[in-house]
């Protein structure tokens, strides 16, 4: 498995990610804006995109997929909580933040998933978790790489290296995003994992174990 981490895009620094086997087939993670960038990037590598893996419906994450997936040929994957985020729903923060709403993909370009799924492209697997909280249908998308053994954890705005997700916009729930946190721990608990969050630098499970407050809080209340 071959991974590429794109510069952080548009106003508010969100990160995306592009996967791809041996043969070239891809998915990218999350698609916040300048589709014509991401085009560009996956074109370069020569990648044939599958799946555009979106790990939840707010703008910054959503803004270029359709675009995307329009050029590419591939299919978007949302978490069904949060499919009508896809076509204007309000929690999709447009006008929380006063923004211009996207271009929404056609509906036979999407595909909606739920908890424990796997999302299959070549030879690549993602496992979802399911991780409420920043918005009901907010999800991790976990990989295994088939030769190291690697776990690569992508959290969204789930989890972030040093803090969490907010909750106070529409769709965001505290407790929920607590139980989320706690869940991650408990499932990664005597293993690491690369974490690659929706906003600012990579980090491991183990790291934040160790100096994440939000995580250690999460842990000991057991939610």
């Amino acid at each position: 498995m071959y991974t590429m981490t794109l510069p952080s895009m548009g106003a508010f620094g969100t990160n995306a990610y592009v996967l791809w086997d041996e043969e070239k087939r891809g998915v990218l993670i999350d698609a916040p804006c300048d589709a014509d960038y991401i085009i560009s990037e996956i074109d370069k590598k020569g990648i044939s995109l599958e799946k555009i893996l979106l790990t939840h419906g707010h703008i910054d994450h959503i803004g270029a997929c359709a675009r995307v997936a329009r050029s590419c040929g591939a299919k978007i994957c949302i978490h069904k909580k949060d499919l009508p985020k896809l076509y204007g729903d309000i929690g999709n923060v447009c006008g929380f933040f006063g923004l211009p709403e996207p271009e929404y993909p056609q509906k036979d370009d999407v595909i909606a998933f739920e908890n424990d799924e796997k999302i299959e492209c070549g030879k690549m697997c993602a496992q979802v978790i399911e991780t409420p909280g920043h918005t009901s249908g907010s999800v991790c998308f976990l990989f295994e790489d088939e030769v190291s053994g690697e776990l690569r954890l992508y959290t969204g705005d789930t989890l972030f290296a040093g803090s969490m997700g907010r909750t106070d916009m529409p769709d965001g729930d505290e407790d929920r995003i607590f139980s989320s946190l706690s869940l991650l721990w408990d499932r990664f608990e005597g293993k690491d994992a690369l974490i690659f969050p929706g906003h600012g630098p990579s980090s491991t499970v183990e790291a934040e174990r160790i100096r994440n407050r939000y995580f250690i809080y999460a842990h000991n209340i057991g939610r």
